[in-house]
């Protein structure tokens, strides 16, 4: 009996790189933990109360469970489960705790699908126009949630509320990766926020596949700097410099493409101070007096690194228009990107 449930898990399985979305994480796991995960999977799916399979240790099932949620965000529904084992450990139940009804799960999975349309506009575009319009899409309609609410920790949180934490808005960006199919995972580890500084705490994003080549996207980190303007200071960032501030937990893919950051693609990254002047100097030439962007390259991360850009920026502003002016900098120090802006 045991063999045949064995083969009907494993044929489960096999269907879990269907067209539902990529899923990175079933692909670390053993044949053994596969045939775990399709089997909660597919139990969860249709609600079941008790879902039988091979026994596995407890440690071993929570991390299936978790890796299971992280490749499906469609499963908000469900936040843990008890698991009950035969005397012998060779057989095992595991018994969903669902959050809510089937009725309501479904009446949320039809207004999650109704918000997903929102991108049906994008069909045929390539990958990175894609990406970019998820990354504005969330900036645009999303806020950070501090006061924590439980659906902020999935795709509920900004479907419903428009408001979610580093896990809802992570999942969200993969949901909607899935919906496009561009390739995608949710990332766990800690980090420190750039607004907060020297502050390290848990914290999820996303590595997306663009063109072939995977890199880092972290939507809550460019959402936490957004000031009237649109920030990309963590769009497609190699394994080098999102090490900056981030700690990865767990195997990922390689992120080793540089230069492949928005800045780099959209040429706003400048080396060196002397660059810097004739960058600012080429900006306020053409009328950008407002708000001027740009990633720092080839300068020692010093403190007195904000007060010399101000510096370069207010002279060069009294070079073109012969008058002074106030100079606001907006400095992420661990990306080395300022936004400077005159009043």
């Amino acid at each position: 009996m045991l063999s045949k449930l064995i083969s009907m898990y494993n044929s489960a399985a096999s269907k879990t790189s269907d067209n539902n979305g990529s899923r990175y994480y079933y692909t670390c796991l053993t044949n053994k933990q596969k045939t775990i995960y399709a089997a909660m999977l597919s139990g969860i799916r249709t609600y079941s109360k008790e879902i039988k399979m091979p026994f596995i240790p407890i440690d071993e099932l929570s991390m299936v469970f978790n890796y299971m949620l992280l490749d499906n965000p469609m499963i908000f529904y469900v936040s843990s489960f008890t698991q009950l084992s035969d005397s012998d450990k060779k057989d095992c139940e595991v018994k969903p705790d669902y959050k809510y009804t089937k009725s309501a799960a479904d009446g949320y999975t039809d207004a999650i699908n109704k918000c997903l349309r929102v991108f049906d506009g994008l069909k045929g575009k390539s990958d990175i126009e894609k990406e970019l319009f998820v990354h504005d899409f969330c900036l645009n309609n999303f806020i950070y949630d501090h006061s924590f609410r439980d659906n902020s920790y999935s795709v509920l949180g900004p479907v419903l509320n428009r408001t979610a934490v580093c896990e809802g808005i992570a999942k969200f960006v993969k949901l909607a990766f899935d919906y496009l199919g561009v390739e995608s995972l949710v990332v766990s580890g800690k980090a420190k926020n750039p607004v907060q500084g020297s502050v390290t705490e848990a914290h999820a994003w996303n590595i997306v596949k663009i063109g072939g080549k995977a890199y880092h996207l972290d939507v809550t980190f460019d959402m936490t700097l957004k000031n009237k303007t649109n920030r990309y200071d963590y769009f497609n960032l190699s394994d080098q410099d999102i090490k900056k501030d981030h700690i990865i937990n767990g195997s990922v893919p390689v992120c080793n493409t540089t230069k492949g950051d928005y800045y780099s693609r959209e040429q706003l990254t400048v080396n060196g101070f002397t660059d810097l002047g004739e960058f600012i100097g080429r900006k306020l030439r053409t009328g950008n007096k407002n708000s001027i962007i740009m990633r720092l390259t080839g300068v020692p991360d010093k403190k007195d690194t904000a007060d010399k850009v101000m510096q370069i920026a207010l002279q060069q502003y009294v070079n073109i228009y012969n008058k002074s002016v106030a100079v606001e900098i907006g400095y992420n120090s661990s990306q080395m990107v300022f936004e400077i802006k005159f009043k």
